[in-house]
């Protein structure tokens, strides 16, 4: 099991954040590693602080790059990674030192070609101790799984750096660049590619809710490309996994309402007007067939019937009846 694990780090404007960061990588118990990290044009102090990693730790690579945002960055680490394995490290959170030799751990008992694990939320006040369990409690799904439990939500999550890939179920994706919500756009073409993918129950990295994040308080029109990922899934599950479909449309007519919801509490006036025009396109093409319909229950037959009528008024009843919100 000694197979090398490439880490890639993209990075911008997170100086007070990078050495938690890639010490936490550098320290992993699992040592055979390339550790990428890749300096988005950042105007702080991190691409010195990278190159200063560079020089003490041979494992290390460091890209400099002009901005080009977080899809772009990890794409060019992408390009250069040599590993047999990928993992994603966002550069203001950090990973158990367990990290590694845990999900690859459960990637060779399982014979899994995607390993994720449970996420760990804090802020820059809390202290978080590392913990590691001696017994490896996981579960192991199909691609047909896989991809049922993702649109649910449920145990499987869409983002990205809590996994463990082989690098041959993702050599050939690349992240769209220019978009928020960039890992909708990414993480059901990994599960298509796969045949097994599993989940450790076990929190071993560490997301730090930052109040300046690009998923912040406020509701910007950005944040809409949420929509579009999850009607380009919707798409591709309508060719290719034709018992989930009523499963896709339910999860973009919900997420129509939850974003135009979001854009009422929290968004600017400017963006609220843009925001509806945007969201109604989507629900004016999403088609229920009869035999769809009729499997609907009956409270989504009802947000359904209301959302064809009138965005404004049933986003306006959910958020003042505390819906989806």
């Amino acid at each position: 099991m000694n197979q090398k694990i490439s880490v890639i780090v993209p990075i911008y404007k997170v100086e007070n954040y990078l050495h938690r960061c890639v010490d936490s990588i550098i320290n992993q118990t699992y040592t055979n590693l390339e550790i990428i990290l890749v300096d988005d044009g950042s105007p702080d102090k991190c691409p010195m602080i990278c190159d200063e990693y560079a020089k003490k730790d041979s494992r290390i690579r460091v890209i400099h790059k002009k901005n080009g945002g977080l899809s772009d960055a990890r794409n060019a680490g992408l390009d250069i990674a040599t590993g047999e394995y990928i993992g994603f490290v966002d550069s203001d959170d950090y990973i158990s030192v367990h990290f590694c030799k845990r999900l690859m751990n459960v990637m060779k008992v399982s014979d899994s070609d995607i390993v994720e694990c449970e996420i760990k939320k804090f802020k820059d006040t809390d202290k978080i101790g590392d913990i590691q369990n001696n017994k490896l409690d996981f579960i192991t799904f199909n691609t047909y799984e896989a991809m049922e439990n993702l649109i649910l939500n449920n145990i499987l999550s869409v983002t990205v750096w809590n996994k463990l890939y082989k690098k041959d179920v993702i050599e050939k994706l690349r992240f769209k660049v220019g978009k928020t919500n960039e890992d909708d756009f990414y993480t059901y073409l990994a599960f298509d590619n796969a045949n097994k993918i599993s989940k450790l129950d076990e929190e071993l990295y560490y997301y730090l809710q930052r109040e300046d994040s690009i998923m912040g308080k406020n509701y910007k029109l950005n944040r809409l490309d949420e929509i579009e990922a999850k009607y380009e899934r919707l798409k591709f599950i309508e060719k290719n996994y034709k018992n989930l479909i009523l499963l896709a449309k339910k999860d973009v007519m919900f997420g129509c309402l939850y974003a135009y919801q979001q854009l009422l509490l929290n968004g600017q006036k400017t963006d609220i007007k843009k925001g509806k025009a945007i969201v109604n396109k989507y629900i004016e093409n999403i088609l229920f067939t009869k035999e769809e319909y009729m499997n609907l229950d009956s409270k989504n037959k009802i947000w359904m019937k209301l959302e064809k009528k009138s965005l404004q008024v049933t986003c306006i009843l959910r958020n003042f009846l505390n819906i989806g919100v």
